[in-house]
């Protein structure tokens, strides 16, 4: 993870009530001259003014904490360190200090992932965010079955981020840099995909590779008579090693970014940053050769991602185009991409599907309701295996990531599967 100075800013919260009935935070803050922030965007809305709530630490402490945690980065626009001096007011309807009003759920600043951005949204009073309270509580209670657990929801076809949430670091959700693994292969195949194959073009699956030291994650994912769409749903890494000439010819660092919107600074409302990527690092996907470039045809080799971006490339492919995620209504987007190819889109959205009903998403999955579609992920990190797991379900998208957790069916995978069950009221 990108190893970044830490900031220490405690906010006033306050609660906006919005006109239409639905609820949304907003932060009362000082500027750095120690006047308030005002912002005519909030005018629409009724404030309720709470107690301030000083920023929680994450909800299951981790030993790697100190050694691993990444603050808020530097961003344009974020704040000069400085205690808020404290508001007065009614609290919400709860009663607990910053609780969003009528709802009962719990305020922002205390959901672990949030508290560094609650601390970094800058430049005005009353900050309305995106996240939604179910899926912010659901995706809260989802990753603390695992320690190092972190998740990312969005709402596809918008790029709006409905919830945030770490069991372990509080930034662990969008600033992880950890290698996605086989999660990746939905960006490798749209590639090949583009480039004239199709998903019964033929796409062996042996034991090695024949160039270079790679094998599958399990021994016994094998099919000689293997097509592009076996090797994605059975996520065989060879099948994709296999293909390293076709793929030469539209490298995945290329395609990253005109089709999935990666490689370029997204703002979130917090000012452009590149999200998901090692520290000094210029890209998600760097440019390869040989080696690496076979590694990052199955998500290995340089490649870095966070739960914010591969929840961003799911969405990419249920909306058939990238948008760009934010957390702060109004925010123009920084990074941009090209719609996908419908048929190509068609494709992936179908491999997907099929990767839960027959393939490695099927024990996640299966008896989940309404369908949903995914892609598996385990990358070898640390000595290690990470676990992934990317779906969607309707319009809304996910990713999750859990630390040494093993196989992307094994751990990440059911925290989706709890997340959407329980915000789907199941």
């Amino acid at each position: 993870m990108s190893a970044l100075s830490k900031r220490t800013v405690i906010i006033a919260t306050a609660v906006v009530v919005a006109a239409g009935g639905g609820t949304a935070v907003a932060l009362s803050r000082s500027g750095s001259d120690g006047t308030p922030k005002t912002n005519a965007a909030a005018d629409a809305t009724r404030t309720v003014t709470t107690t301030p709530a000083p920023p929680t630490t994450s909800a299951a402490p981790s030993a790697t904490d100190s050694a691993t945690s990444t603050a808020t980065p530097g961003m344009s626009g974020s704040p000069t360190p400085t205690a808020a001096t404290p508001t007065s007011g009614a609290s919400g309807a709860s009663g607990d200090p910053g609780a969003f009003a009528d709802d009962g759920t719990t305020p922002l600043t205390q959901f672990p992932s949030l508290v560094k951005f609650s601390q970094a949204l800058a430049g005005s009073s009353h900050v309305v965010t995106t996240i939604d309270p179910k899926y912010q509580s659901a995706a809260a209670s989802a990753v603390s079955a695992k320690p190092l657990s972190a998740m990312v929801v969005l709402q596809a076809d918008t790029g709006k981020i409905l919830a945030m949430a770490s069991n372990g670091p509080a930034d662990l959700a969008y600033h992880a840099a950890r290698a996605p693994g086989s999660t990746f292969k939905v960006v490798t195949a749209e590639a090949l995909l583009r480039g004239g194959l199709t998903p019964s073009s033929p796409a062996p699956c042996p034991e090695k590779d024949k160039n270079y030291p790679i094998t599958n994650d399990e021994t016994s994912t094998v099919n000689l008579q293997a097509t592009l769409r076996w090797g994605f749903v059975h996520s065989c890494n060879t099948s994709f090693t296999g293909l390293f000439d076709q793929a030469a010819n539209t490298p995945v660092s290329q395609e990253s970014t005109t089709y999935f919107g990666l490689n370029q600074p997204w703002d979130l409302g917090l000012g452009a940053t590149l999200y998901g990527v090692d520290g000094g690092a210029t890209a998600n996907v760097p440019q390869a050769k040989g080696q690496d470039f076979a590694a990052e045809l199955f998500g290995q080799g340089a490649i870095t991602m966070a739960p914010l971006n591969m929840a961003s490339v799911a969405a990419t492919v249920d909306a058939g185009q990238f948008h760009q995620p934010f957390l702060v209504p109004g925010t123009t987007a920084t990074a941009h991409a090209q719609p996908l190819n419908g048929t190509v889109d068609a494709d992936l959205k179908s491999m997907m599907r099929e990767a839960v009903t027959e393939g490695t998403a099927s024990g996640s999955f299966g008896s989940v309701s309404p369908p949903v579609s995914a892609k598996t992920g385990t990358a070898q990190a640390n000595g290690g295996e990470d676990s992934w797991m990317i779906a969607f379900q309707g319009d809304v998208a996910v990713a999750c990531l859990v630390e040494d957790g093993g196989y992307g069916d094994k751990a990440a995978g059911p925290e989706i599967a709890a997340m959407l069950n329980a915000a789907n009221g199941r």
